[in-house]
């Protein structure tokens, strides 16, 4: 496990959680930070959800979190986010680098 700043940490996970947490106090940001997982598992995550809702929207249906993890690591997605991840990049930076080096 990488180690990240505690005020770095809780960034990320606001950032993570942004689409979901709407009120003072998130239950999903808490079990995270009580859980303490490496940010970039984190991180990866949050890009094969980008990932699914880019293939579910060009497919016109739901592809699953399988079948946006198959894609993720069948066609290199995961390799280049091993290359691209980087701590002092926000989820957004990081996603946009793994996009572009996709294309």
């Amino acid at each position: 496990m990488s180690k990240i700043s505690k005020k770095k940490y809780c960034e990320l996970l606001d950032e993570l959680a942004a689409e979901n947490c709407k009120c003072e106090y998130c239950f999903l940001k808490r079990f995270l930070q009580s859980l303490h997982p490496d940010p970039k598992i984190l991180v990866e995550i949050k890009c094969i959800e980008k990932l699914k809702y880019e293939l579910s929207s060009n497919e016109e249906h739901d592809v699953g979190w399988n079948g946006a993890g198959i894609t993720w690591a069948k066609e290199g997605w995961a390799e280049i986010f091993r290359e691209e991840f980087d701590e002092d990049l926000t989820v957004r930076e990081i996603w946009a680098k793994v996009k572009a080096r996709m294309k």
